[in-house]
């Protein structure tokens, strides 16, 4: 089932799509997730590209646009978001930035 959704993360919006489950643990295996020898970045950088429609800058650069301003803690929380909602059954926050601010 194809869904989308709205979040908001450390103030910015963004838009995800869904992608199908056999997608996700290819690429879950292909980065070695469940592995000693976790690639990370590759990861993170094939959620943005593929799962976040807007800002397109993200779909189109991906790990890249967080890179250019330097902003770790807001690509952290997305790919946090990514997870929750392309797990559907589990809870999940709308508002991640916000709730790790007041956590500070």
């Amino acid at each position: 089932m194809y869904r989308k959704e709205n979040i908001t993360v450390n103030g910015q919006e963004f838009e995800l799509q869904s992608v199908s489950p056999r997608w996700y643990f290819e690429v879950n295996q292909r980065c070695g997730m469940s592995g000693d020898n976790k690639d990370i970045l590759r990861y993170m950088d094939t959620l943005f590209k593929n799962v976040v429609t807007c800002p397109v800058e993200v779909m189109r650069k991906g790990f890249d646009y967080f890179e250019e301003r330097e902003d770790i803690e807001t690509a952290e929380l997305l790919v946090r978001e990514i997870e929750r909602f392309l797990r559907p059954g589990k809870q999940h926050s709308t508002n991640a930035g916000a709730a790790a601010g007041a956590a500070e």
